[in-house]
């Protein structure tokens, strides 16, 4: 039941279906790459650590083997296509060990390709749903998509998006993540992929970093926390026997690890989400003539939505914030163009936000907060980040920071981070404070 083996016909590498999803049970697809989307409705996907939430037009692809559930709203419409990814090693010979990282808010929106590829699943659908399966068409089809999404949407572009790797970078990267899927849970890993490849451990290490921009150690952890989900769901072990099958050293690096990633504990996972195997489908028909319209009328609205990118929040992503602002932006503008005034675009009411660290020392001096206005210039709000040390001291921060906001009619965004699932409660009661005594709207942020 957990595994849902896709069949294929002999003469076709896709299947595709139209359901109105109340809810599913949690399973995986071994060998099959899942895309869902939105025709009606709203989509809820929970897929691995991430939860997607879907609009009408919006699709995900969620990887094959990823743990994952849809709940859709009452009146849900979603089309749900399968592809056989083994059937396109001519497209990449490594193909079946890509991890796809494609959402029509996030990446694909952010390369202004989101029309490009809405057209692709429509062209698919259709070919999938007509009479007799097109499979000559379809196959064509499915082929032009995962050309795409191997050429730029696995995890390498995800993270890095303003250097394009090259081919050759692209495959050596792809060889690397190879050995991951299959020797995560060895703690010499990478002396193993260093052996095999003929590479110095610090070569295997900077290629990581330089072609996906994410630490080896953090892509290591991640292979590893997604095989520990599969035995947590699956299995009665141990919270030690998975921490060892899975290459960590001990439990307690192990319920960290997973903790960032999941924001749970294995146990609470466990507990949590291992009903939701075997629970019934709530899945309704959808009529032939109903899917024809909707499909008609995506037709008609293919076009790219005009709000930015909304991006998958990761641990991985939450540490590259800092240096890697282009993850949220498109590619920089000149400084000719951000030392002008600011155009009629840039004050079409879309809320730009610049986050400036704030300490006790800031808030002493009087440049910070008399310099809040001349954000107007550049049509952007300033965000006062403020870290979470301990209540106390947090609390005499947020205090501080209401008398010197005095009575500002135009207030900036008051976000508040921590390290560690563990200051959560501290947290809320500052917040809650902050809101009962000062009237200050804080945002809690987790940043591992």
């Amino acid at each position: 039941m957990f595994e849902a083996v896709v069949e294929f016909a002999p003469s076709s590498a896709v299947t595709g279906v139209v359901q109105a999803v109340g809810r599913t049970n949690l399973h995986t697809h071994p060998a099959a790459l899942e895309i869902a989307y939105v025709l009606r409705g709203a989509l809820d996907v929970k897929v691995g650590c991430e939860d997607f939430d879907l609009r009408v037009g919006d699709f995900a692809v969620l990887n094959r083997g990823d743990p994952h559930q849809l709940s859709g709203s009452e009146d849900n419409v979603t089309a749900v296509l399968h592809v056989d990814v083994a059937r396109f090693v001519d497209v990449d010979p490594l193909v079946e060990h890509i991890v796809f990282a494609c959402e029509s808010f996030d990446l694909a929106r952010y390369r202004k390709q989101e029309s490009l590829l809405r057209g692709l699943l429509l062209d698919l659908l259709e070919a999938t749903l007509s009479t007799g399966h097109d499979a000559g068409r379809s196959n064509i089809v499915a082929r032009d998509l995962m050309r795409l999404l191997c050429d730029g949407y696995s995890l390498e572009n995800y993270y890095n998006r303003q250097a394009p790797p090259t081919r050759q970078q692209q495959e050596k990267f792809r060889t690397i993540v190879r050995y991951l899927w299959r020797y995560a849970d060895r703690r010499d890993v990478l002396d193993v992929i260093a052996d095999a490849e003929h590479y110095s451990k610090s070569y295997v290490s900077h290629l990581v970093k330089d072609v996906g921009a994410v630490s080896f150690s953090d892509l290591l952890v991640y292979f590893r926390v997604a095989r520990a989900e599969m035995l947590l769901l699956t299995t009665d072990q141990t919270m030690l026997e998975i921490a060892s099958a899975c290459g960590f050293s001990d439990v307690k690096y192990f319920t960290r690890s997973f903790v960032n990633w999941f924001h749970s504990s294995p146990a609470e996972y466990r507990k949590r989400h291992q009903p939701d195997i075997l629970r019934d489908n709530d899945i309704g028909e959808v009529p032939i003539a109903l899917t024809t319209d909707l499909i008609r009328e995506h037709r008609r609205h293919v076009a790219s939505r005009s709000e930015g990118p909304r991006l998958s929040v990761t641990p991985i992503l939450l540490k590259n914030l800092a240096v890697r602002r282009d993850l949220f932006s498109s590619p920089a503008a000149s400084d000719t163009e951000l030392a002008a005034a600011p155009s009629d675009e840039m004050r079409s009411g879309v809320a730009h936000l610049v986050p400036i660290q704030v300490n006790g020392d800031d808030l002493a001096a009087d440049y910070l907060l008399d310099g809040l206005d001349s954000f107007d210039q550049i049509a952007a709000t300033p965000c006062l980040v403020l870290e979470y040390s301990t209540q106390t001291a947090t609390l005499g921060l947020i205090s501080n920071l209401a008398q010197r906001l005095g009575g500002r009619r135009n207030r900036p965004a008051i976000w508040l981070t921590y390290g560690s699932i563990h200051e959560r409660s501290g947290v809320d009661q500052v917040v809650i404070r902050a809101r009962d005594d000062h009237r200050l709207q804080v945002q809690p942020i987790m940043v591992p």
